[in-house]
């Protein structure tokens, strides 16, 4: 009996965390959001305004077209993520001499800080000095050079790539995992009913790792949703809208126009939105397991 309480005051310091970190700063942004809150204007009457906020969201032109680019950017990143890192970690689960040297560069991009990362891929799509366009010249593909960010279905790919790069290391890296919990048994079995590899891998490799794409998928987007970093550096939403992601437009709104009843109402939505994909990866890796 002495000791039967010490578990939960023991996690009495990590709930009062979740709390302050988490739960406070939601329910005031979900206040702010039913509130006309606009620091911009420090005359403005700080009142209850309802769903006001919500509407005149999805009313706005700027916000649908965020939404918009922010499937794209997000489709875009995490297919290419999930069909390299089943490359990668497929070779990298191959035994060969070099194999530790192999499988520390794959992770080397995810060491990179964002923002530099940003930066870097930024100078080498350089309009006039990149060594993308010079390499592309090099070798003959093109005759002049490409205005990849200030072009904007150019700038939208430019995006993707670099997130493709700085974020697949991840996917990879649970990707490996899962292949090697795979019994060789099954691949023996299955060489000795005279399978090939394309059929190995879809019967066998491609089953078995799915709970741990699923697990992969659920970090790797939230990656790409949540952290702006990338897209900010790179082209700070531009050429005109065409790279403004939904979470960019956010931190537009509330640090550069200050209008925190706005900003807050788009939070609120992609909470709500995270919300719907994490229950869908779940579900699907429920699904998985159970199978």
């Amino acid at each position: 009996m002495r000791y039967k309480y010490l578990p939960y005051v023991l996690l009495i310091p990590m709930f009062v965390m979740i709390i302050v970190i988490v739960f406070i700063p939601l329910l005031t942004t979900l206040t702010y959001s039913f509130q006309s809150y606009q620091l911009s204007d420090p005359n403005a009457d700080r009142g209850f305004v309802g769903l006001e906020n919500y509407i005149s969201l999805f009313q706005s032109e700027r916000f649908r077209s965020s939404i918009v680019t922010s499937l794209i950017y997000i489709l875009g990143s995490v297919g290419g993520m999930l069909i390299l890192a089943l490359i990668t970690s497929q070779l990298a689960n191959q035994s060969f001499k070099g194999r530790s040297l192999f499988r520390a560069s794959i992770l080397l991009p995810w060491a990179v800080a964002p923002v530099v990362a940003a930066q870097a891929w930024k100078f080498m799509y350089d309009a006039d000095f990149g060594i993308i366009n010079q390499v592309l010249s090099g070798i003959g593909l093109i005759e002049r050079n490409i205005p990849w960010l200030v072009s904007d279905n150019l700038a939208m790919l430019s995006v993707v790539t670099t997130n493709i790069w700085k974020t697949t290391p991840l996917l990879t890296l649970i990707v490996i995992s899962g292949l090697q919990t795979i019994s060789k048994d099954l691949y023996e079995s299955a060489d000795m009913d005279g399978s090939n590899a394309w059929q190995k891998y879809f019967h066998i490799t491609l089953p078995l790792i799915k709970p741990f794409i699923m697990l992969g998928l659920i970090f790797t987007t939230l990656q790409t949703i949540n952290v702006i970093d990338i897209v900010y550096v790179m082209t700070g939403g531009g050429p005109g809208e065409a790279t403004e992601i939904f979470t960019l437009y956010n931190y537009k709104v509330f640090f550069q126009y200050l209008d925190f009843g706005l900003g807050g109402a788009m939070a609120v939505i992609g909470v709500i939105v995270v919300g719907i994909l994490i229950a869908f990866y779940v579900r699907g890796m429920s699904k998985n397991m159970d199978a």
